[in-house]
């Protein structure tokens, strides 16, 4: 492990339910349970750590939360809050090294290694980016300071709320060695229990096993795990910069009066930008559709989705329902093209049995599959009828932009 490296984790606590008493003083000190109402079907997203104290947990049914904590205030919540506090830790973090990476809007890395001879210590940034946050928010953060991100990330959970963890360079394998198994990055609840029943339940005992058992346990990544429990990780603090905008689109090779041509070419388009989103770990507010003529003449429309989404067929029903819309003109359609903005960091919590969870699932799945056997591994059947126009290959459809192939 490069020791030169120093990487802080900076977590905030109970982030939703935090910036709810922040924006509003009078929840200060009060049990505060962001999700809904008490009377809403759902689950809690966030619970502040006077609710936590009182038995809430988060992913907790609404309905449950009320009867375990009648006092407590729940909200429905506000995205645009919450991303007006996010804008003003990325401004406090920037200003210590231009080297942070923005994992969602309450959880961040800073690579401070180039940058720590401006300041007298590792502990003393922490501390100072806690007060001013504490100052301009009234959100509390967790940091955790250490050779890499795995040893930062796993410190910073360790002392909450508004707790600081500093694991000095030599250290990680004692600081490791007595946490729970479960405390490492890709240790679910199977891999959890694959390792009890071998007596593994301590990242210590599991750093012991040879590389080729949690090879053969876990494959690729058994090895990636056994490295974490080792406390080594060679993943770098990439800056993390959002795009604007992220577009899909062809010239037809024949000008086409065909409509499942023209559609099953945008739901095509919306897959190739759903995989693009999906492996960036974004989502998106707003999508467009371009449609241009033989005489170059061309319709463009957009909409506000009701949520954000990097799921492929949300983005091809926004889609469709735009084209739906538009009135055609009685003239051939030679290019057509989707476009999504707003775009964000993926930043919502995951629950069991939750819609977003089952479709969050299902694409893993499918892009499995497709980094396995080729995008053409599995599509839509609507997009099938390119078939009739275009030459396949396992990495797409061999259209006009190559862009497609992306």
């Amino acid at each position: 492990m490069d020791k030169r490296r120093t990487v802080m984790h900076i977590d905030a606590d109970a982030f939703f339910a935090s910036v709810e008493q922040g924006f509003n003083p009078l929840l200060r000190g009060k049990p505060v349970v962001v999700g809904g109402s008490e009377t809403q079907r759902g689950v809690v997203h966030t619970a502040s750590y006077e609710a936590r104290a009182r038995g809430v947990r988060t992913g907790m049914p609404l309905f449950r939360a009320k009867a375990v904590c009648p006092e407590a205030v729940f909200l429905k919540g506000n995205y645009e809050h919450y991303k007006a506090v996010s804008l003003i830790f990325q401004e406090v973090y920037l200003r210590y090294t231009p080297e942070v990476e923005f994992t969602s809007l309450d959880d961040a890395y800073l690579d401070l290694s180039g940058a720590l001879h401006l300041y007298p210590s590792a502990r003393w940034v922490a501390k100072k980016i806690q007060q001013e946050v504490w100052s301009l928010t009234g959100v509390s953060v967790s940091i955790g300071i250490g050779g890499n991100k795995v040893i930062a990330r796993i410190a910073s959970g360790l002392k909450k709320p508004g707790g600081i963890v500093e694991v000095p360079a030599g250290e990680e394998q004692a600081f490791l060695a007595d946490l729970p198994v479960d405390f490492l990055p890709g240790i679910g609840r199977m891999a959890k229990e694959k390792l009890f029943d071998l007596r593994i339940l301590k990242i210590g005992q599991l750093a012991k096993l040879p590389k080729r058992v949690m090879e053969q346990l876990f494959g690729k990544n058994g090895v990636k795990i056994w490295r974490f429990a080792r406390g080594e990780d060679v993943s770098p603090v990439r800056r993390k910069i959002f795009p604007k905008q992220i577009s899909r689109e062809t010239s037809f090779e024949e000008d086409t009066s065909d409509l499942k041509i023209v559609k099953g070419t945008l739901q095509y388009l919306c897959e190739r930008i759903g995989k693009k989103l999906r492996e960036e770990r974004l989502i998106c507010r707003t999508l467009g559709v371009k449609i241009k003529y033989s005489d170059f003449r061309f319709h463009a429309t957009s909409a506000r989705l009701p949520h954000a989404v990097n799921h492929s067929a949300e983005l091809f029903g926004a889609a469709e329902r735009l084209f739906d819309r538009l009135r055609l003109r009685r003239t051939r359609i030679r290019h057509v093209g989707v476009s999504v903005s707003d775009i964000e960091s993926v930043n919502y919590q995951r629950f069991l049995f939750d819609e977003q969870t089952r479709r969050e699932t299902l694409d893993s799945v499918i892009d499995e599959i497709r980094d396995r056997y080729g995008f053409m591994a599995i599509l839509p059947a609507d997009t099938l009828e390119l078939k009739r126009k275009y030459r396949m290959e396992p990495n797409g459809y061999i259209l006009h932009n190559p862009a497609l192939t992306r």
